[in-house]
């Protein structure tokens, strides 16, 4: 089983790559926006198809940004709790 301190770790890593992960996923999310936006700005059906997928996987990675985040909420809060257990064992 692991210790205090390497389930810390772990969870730190977690955090960092669910951040990272939540990053990456805005900004594709704000990219396909964009391209959503310029795209319908022409008349061709063909353009206005792609924009609408665009704007579906904009939606999409927004769920995904949402997603991450509130993971990463969830593992602050076990770290917190973490931190709290340890100083009550220290007193």
């Amino acid at each position: 089983m692991l210790e205090t301190n390497d389930m810390k770790q772990v969870l730190h890593y977690l955090h960092a790559e669910i951040v990272r992960i939540e990053t990456i996923s805005g900004t594709l999310a704000s990219v396909e926006h964009e391209h959503y936006q310029k795209l319908t700005n022409f008349d061709q059906k063909e353009l206005v198809d792609i924009a609408v997928e665009e704007q579906s996987a904009a939606r999409q990675l927004g769920a995904v940004k949402q997603m991450c985040l509130n993971m990463s909420q969830q593992i602050d809060g076990m770290i917190r709790n973490m931190d709290r257990g340890a100083g009550d064992e220290i007193h």
